[in-house]
């Protein structure tokens, strides 16, 4: 069984919620999928000033914290980041950053990956935030699956790079079940690319 780990900083939720329903959606796939989050030593803080960060706390808190094992011992990697500024957050960057000691020895080649992001507006970043997390994933010698453009039929908003969710100004719009079918037609996509379909 090939194993999947969906790694995702979440502070208000929508994170979590996007790697909830890709793990769902890889396992009806025939994949051995699992969640895990990085580091967040404010999320704390976070819940404490918006209300949507209270939500998933605890559920985000119990989650095994990835190390670099988690990658190693991996098929896939799906890597899922709040965007801040038209890039990833602090905590996913550092995650990523520290990873760095299997760039020379090419560790990670040839490891299949997708990613997802959250993002406050339509225009606010999110395309680039995911493309700062394939640009990582290439350098280290991953094998991006992109979403593609086929998507359109399900979510026009999707771009072909990975799954955009919108969550609004206070983070507060949940996933939809729209964005939903679009995490299982890509979970579909990898299981067609990794040869389980």
């Amino acid at each position: 069984m090939k194993r999947c780990s969906i790694i995702f900083h979440s502070v208000c939720g929508n994170n979590y919620l996007i790697a909830g329903a890709f793990q769902e959606a890889l396992q009806e796939e025939g994949f051995d999928a699992r969640l895990y989050n990085v580091k967040d030593e404010d999320l704390h803080i976070w819940s404490n000033k918006l209300e949507s960060a209270n939500d998933f706390y605890e559920e985000i808190n119990n989650l095994p914290t990835a190390n670099y094992e988690t990658l190693v011992k991996s098929d896939l990697v799906i890597l899922g980041s709040p965007t801040y500024f038209g890039n990833v957050s602090a905590e996913m960057k550092r995650f990523m950053d520290e990873s760095s000691v299997y760039f020379y020895d090419g560790t990670l080649s040839g490891k299949y990956f997708g990613c997802f992001t959250s993002c406050s507006q339509i225009e606010g970043g999110g395309t680039l935030c995911l493309q700062s997390m394939i640009h990582y994933a290439q350098h280290m010698g991953m094998i991006h699956v992109p979403l593609g453009m086929q998507v359109q039929h399900i979510d026009p908003y999707q771009p072909p790079a990975g799954i955009m969710h919108h969550s609004g100004k206070e983070s507060s719009i949940r996933p939809s079940s729209q964005l939903g079918s679009a995490v299982v037609y890509y979970s579909r996509l990898f299981a067609k690319k990794m040869l389980l379909v």
